[in-house]
């Protein structure tokens, strides 16, 4: 009986938290899907693992004598990932960068790999793709080397290049009465429910961007797929979204517009690395983006 090693790992985690909220918050997936996942296991090896109350959850005799082997697996595949990651790097100029999906429509993140390219052909660049928080723990690890970051961080553990600021700007459909403004002003949206991504993914840069407007009795509606970017078609006539303004002007789209909010609170786009000592290959990244984006005294390292 062969078991995929994902889901040993993935009930492992829920035995250690002893919760399926806090246990799929950790594995960054859909807690329904890690609930699912966890009956799956348990079908294959024929006997349950948890004692499900309305309050808690327990092991099973035969789970807790399961999870001693699962955490002994947990601890092989990080030992190996961890070992498979110094392997590759002896044998290649290898350089880890952190991104999240939504920053490839960033002009600042596409000039600095292009220009890492042209500068230093024969090193290789590998982008892992995440959500902020689980990028800046793999940068605290040394996981990966550096890492694109929207909004502000922690100025003692990290060192920051700001590449540019950002604000909102809201897509409708272009049947909407909003769709003949070249700019919003917030007034305009007071009482209107405004699609936005999920606050858990980063409280802090969800606050800095929308309790403004929370503030101003616009009414907010959490939409997980906003992680991902703004939509760029909008079905519903009434619908609103709310995304950072990657294009700073009023941009059309097959069936929306996406036009800036006047006086929106704007927050960094920045490249991080952890501060201390710096291998040759991160430095040369570190100085694409120095001058892939015409830096100057204006902007800030922090």
């Amino acid at each position: 009986m062969r078991i995929d090693p994902r889901l040993i790992i993935e009930f492992a985690t829920v035995a250690e938290e002893r919760s399926f909220a806090k246990a799929a918050n950790r594995l960054r997936m859909a807690q329904p899907w890690l609930s699912t996942r966890i009956r799956k296991l348990e079908a294959h090896l024929g006997f349950p693992l948890f004692v499900r109350t309305t309050r808690r959850i327990d092991l099973t005799d035969k789970g807790s004598e399961f999870f001693g082997t699962a955490k002994l697996v947990g601890a092989a595949m990080e030992a190996a990932n961890a070992l498979a990651l110094r392997l590759k790097g002896e044998t290649a100029r290898l350089l880890r960068v952190g991104a999240a999906p939504y920053t490839k429509m960033i002009d600042e993140r596409r000039a600095t790999l292009e220009q890492f390219a042209a500068t230093t052909p024969n090193a290789r660049i590998e982008l892992e793709t995440g959500w902020s928080l689980v990028l800046l723990e793999k940068l605290r690890q040394g996981i990966i080397d550096l890492s694109f970051m929207m909004g502000d961080f922690d100025k003692s553990e990290f060192e920051g290049l700001e590449l540019r600021r950002f604000g909102i700007a809201i897509t409708v459909a272009r049947s909407h009465a909003l769709a003949k403004h070249d700019l919003i002003v917030p007034a305009d949206l007071v009482g209107k429910r405004i699609q936005v991504f999920t606050r858990s993914l980063n409280p802090a840069l969800w606050d800095a961007l929308y309790k403004p407007l929370k503030c101003e009795g616009i009414i907010l509606v959490e939409v997980p797929e906003m992680a991902e970017g703004p939509p760029n078609e909008m079905n519903d006539d009434d619908a609103l979204a709310a995304f950072f303004d990657f294009d700073c002007g009023p941009v059309e789209l097959p069936s929306a517009m996406r036009i800036p909010i006047k006086a929106s609170r704007d927050v960094p786009f920045s490249l991080l690395r952890r501060r201390g000592a710096h291998n040759p290959i991160g430095e040369a990244f570190w100085a694409a983006a120095l001058s892939s984006t015409g830096w100057s005294q204006n902007s800030e390292i922090g």
